[in-house]
């Protein structure tokens, strides 16, 4: 079965999740991101994972990885739960589409169940607390908010070992705007945005 015990995390793993079917805003705030915590952690091991670019199927409820130890699917979602499992902090930026997660990042989320099963199987023990962050991004007006997108994730990462301790919500704020914040939301001692992100894109979220 899978394990998330101590052993496993990378002392100094920093990883990095753009939520984001889009090539937008999100993109360029997990990137600005990546290269902030690159330039702070220059020693330790600091990962992107881009869920648009994943070869990965959604859960379909089998429920084969309780007793598998794992998903019977073979894709992309074999290395992100490894990743997961090693990193020891988690910034994942995700748009909001009607008030939850868009559907590839919840696709992601959902095939976490077999870290679910292992916590069943060790008498819902969790071996390691580590602290994640969400960046939400959202165009705005839609008075159900985002508390679902939230919600999602806050679940789905417990069970691979993370608590969700810092929520940002950019909501109805422009580019430049929201590259302002990363800095902040991820914990870094300046505001400077990364150089390589500067170039044009789509708002699309």
């Amino acid at each position: 079965f899978l394990t998330r015990s101590s052993s496993n995390i990378m002392a100094d793993s920093h990883l990095v999740m753009c939520g984001s079917p889009a090539d937008g805003i999100c993109r360029r705030a997990a990137q600005t991101a990546l290269h902030l915590l690159a330039e702070q952690h220059p020693t330790d091991e600091v990962k992107l994972i881009d869920v648009a670019a994943l070869n990965m199927s959604w859960c379909v409820g089998c429920n084969r990885c309780k007793d598998l130890g794992r998903c019977f699917m073979r894709d992309d979602m074999d290395e992100v739960i490894a990743t997961l499992l090693r990193a020891s902090s988690l910034s994942v930026v995700a748009p909001v589409y009607f008030a939850g997660p868009p559907a590839p990042y919840k696709a992601l989320l959902d095939r976490l169940q077999p870290l679910f099963w292992n916590r069943v199987h060790n008498a819902g023990r969790t071996d390691v607390h580590r602290s994640a962050r969400l960046l939400v991004v959202g165009q705005g007006g839609d008075p159900h908010g985002f508390d679902p997108l939230v919600v999602c994730t806050r679940s789905a990462l417990a069970v691979a070992g993370f608590s969700l301790d810092v929520v940002e919500a950019c909501i109805g704020q422009d580019a430049e705007e929201i590259l302002r914040r990363v800095p902040a939301w991820i914990g870094c001692s300046h505001d400077k945005i990364a150089d390589e992100v500067q170039g044009g894109f789509s708002y699309g979220c």
